[in-house]
This record gives structure tokens, sequence and C-alpha cells, in this order.
């Protein structure tokens, strides 16, 4: 990509608050693409990505993501447009991406301030109710979240059976999350035993828990069987429901992993619900209700959970620029502990 070069004035020093006002400039530069000048923007979330609800002067309704520049490269987007549109022609229901005006996947838009061109694309709206959020967890009653639950269930095993049987094209090509990715010597998401809040102790413990769940995690293999194509976050707030029809949106960390690791993104964030035990089972009850999941492959969910944990505790070492990821750092931390402590000690349990 060639373009005229943005300045930069300290983009990644100055508050998070202020970066999204930028990229918010960025985003009303970037709708002259899709020619949808003059829309209303209202910004949704902040975190890998910049995210903002577009609204058309005639009512029209839509997404449009501002990509975190070198986390994911032009061919895994188109990658990941692939298998949203594979998943959507099977029956599960995804946001569909929206060309530019001059049929393009995205665009790459500069703007004095940000200190580097920033690949630009527009989704459909999907006009429903999330399961909840990170920070608050599953929303709703107990019956509530077990339904709903036990409907993601089925929605991961539809997922799951269609990548195991699906031929993508020779240019399909999307990240790992194996055993390097997670909890190898250069994660994808940051090098987390490196957390700068941490005390010797602390770190010592992680370093010890990474190298079990490492070994672990390449002894259980990556036969089809146990693993595949996944959506990768299964977060409550990724998960809409509307029209009694449960959507899934946010694909970015798409790609091919352990289909247990679908399950410990999903449940990793609600381990302090009152609920939990109630939402595992039934997201387990809503998997077997389509595909199997042998008993045995239980026995690695506390593998799983703690992959998961060891991988977010890496989020904040890469992305210091962002508030959130400063101020959760310590509250991220502490979870992750005493995860490791119970793990370490056999005593970490996952109900199913």
């Amino acid at each position: 990509m060639t373009g005229p070069k943005p300045s930069d004035d300290g983009f990644y020093r100055i508050p998070t608050s202020e970066q999204l006002l930028r990229l918010e400039r960025m985003a009303e530069k970037a709708l002259a693409h899709w020619n949808a000048q003059g829309s209303k923007i209202s910004p949704i979330k902040y975190r890998e990505n910049a995210v903002f609800a577009i609204q058309r002067p005639d009512g029209e309704r839509s997404v449009l993501r501002i990509h975190r520049p070198g986390y994911r490269s032009d061919q895994h987007v188109r990658s990941e447009y692939i298998w949203m549109g594979a998943l959507a022609g099977h029956g599960l229901p995804t946001p569909a991406p929206i060309p530019t005006v001059d049929g393009e996947p995205f665009a790459y838009v500069v703007v004095d301030g940000i200190p580097e061109a920033r690949r630009c694309d527009v989704l459909s709206w999907i006009d429903g109710a999330p399961f909840g959020s990170v920070e608050h967890g599953a929303s709703g009653a107990v019956e509530t979240k077990a339904r709903n639950y036990y409907t993601l269930g089925e929605f991961a095993a539809r997922l799951h059976s269609f990548g195991a049987s699906w031929s993508p094209p020779s240019d399909f090509a999307l990240p790992a999350w194996n055993a390097d990715s997670l909890v190898g010597e250069d994660p994808e998401w940051g090098r987390f035993w490196e957390l700068d809040c941490l005390s010797d102790a602390q770190r010592s413990r992680i370093i010890e828990t990474r190298d079990r769940v490492r070994q672990r995690l390449l002894d259980f293999g990556e036969a089809p069987d146990r693993y595949g194509l996944l959506h990768g976050d299964f977060l409550p707030e990724n998960i809409l429901v509307a029209d009694d029809c449960a959507y899934l949106i946010d694909f970015n960390d798409a790609g091919s992993g352990w289909f247990l690791f679908e399950f410990a993104t999903s449940l990793f964030f609600l381990q302090l619900d009152p609920d939990f035990e109630t939402i595992c089972k039934a997201l387990t009850a809503g998997y077997r209700s389509v595909r199997a999941m042998p008993a045995e492959y239980e026995q690695m969910m506390p593998t799983m959970m703690m992959a998961r944990g060891l991988s977010y505790l890496g989020w904040p070492v890469s992305r210091p620029e962002i508030d959130e990821a400063r101020a959760f750092a310590p509250l991220l931390a502490e979870l992750v502990i005493d995860l490791c402590n119970r793990y370490l000690a056999d005593e970490l349990r996952i109900p199913g």
C-alpha cells in the first residue's frame, strides 16, 4: 500500500479517549469509500479494533471497523470474510461484509494524528441484544443464561462440524490458536510473564504453569476430531439474540484451534458468575445435542482454561496504549494467579 504518511504526535502516549476522537475522524474520512458521508458515527468498542456504529441519513445502519495495525494481514481479513460467508451459507447467521464503492473489501485511510494508515471495513448491522459483556458477565436470570448457553453450545457444535467438512479455497489463511501461539516463546497476544504488575514469585508461578500447559497441549495433539476451524472469541458481547436467533459477530480472532478452546474462551470471564456451573453444563449439553464430545476431553478443560487465561494476561503487555488494558491488568493477574495455583495443585475443575 502506498500513500501519504500521516503525522505522529505521540498517538500511543495520549489517553485512550483522545485516541478514540482521532479514530472517529478517521472513520468520518473512511465513509467516503462507502459513499456514506454525513452519517452519524457512534463508538461501540475500542479494544483490538476501534468499532463504530454508522447510521446513514436514510436510517440504514452498519458497523465500521478500524483495524489495529499489524495484528491481522489483508489475507487474514479476506479469509475472515470467506469463513463468515461460508457459515452464513450453511445457516449459521453472521454479519455480511459491505464492499466499498469500488468493490473492494476494505480501504486504507490516513489522517493526521495517527501514525500509520489503517485498514477500515464495513459490515452489516445486527439488531440484537448481546448475551452480556466481559465487564458484567452473562445477562438475565439463571433460566435465561441456561437457555442462551445451550443455544450457544448448539451453535458451536454446528460451526465446528461444518468447519471439519468444509474445503476452503487455496488462498484461505487464518491464525492458529495452538501451543506456540498461546504459550510458546512468542505468544500471539504478548509475553504474558513480562506483565509489569507481577511480582517475582508470581512471574515464576506463571512460567511454571505455562510450561506445564504447553506440554499437555502438545500431548493432546491436533487430530481433526479435536482441532479445527473456530470462531475464536465466544465472549458474551459477541453473541447477539434477535428474533429468537443467535448471531455471531466479531470474527477477528477466527482461526484454527482446539474445539475445547472455544469453550474456554466463552467461559473464562464467567468464572465469577454465581450461575457458572449452570452455564457450563448448558453449554456442554447444547454442544452434545449436535456433536459428540468424548468424556475424556473434559479432562483437558482445565488446561484449555489455563491457556486462555495466560493468553489474556498477555493482552495488556502488547497493548499498553489502551487505558482499559492497563486498568484491568492487576485484576486479571489476580484471577490468573489463582487459576495457576489451583491448576498446579490439580485442583482446577470446570463443570461439564
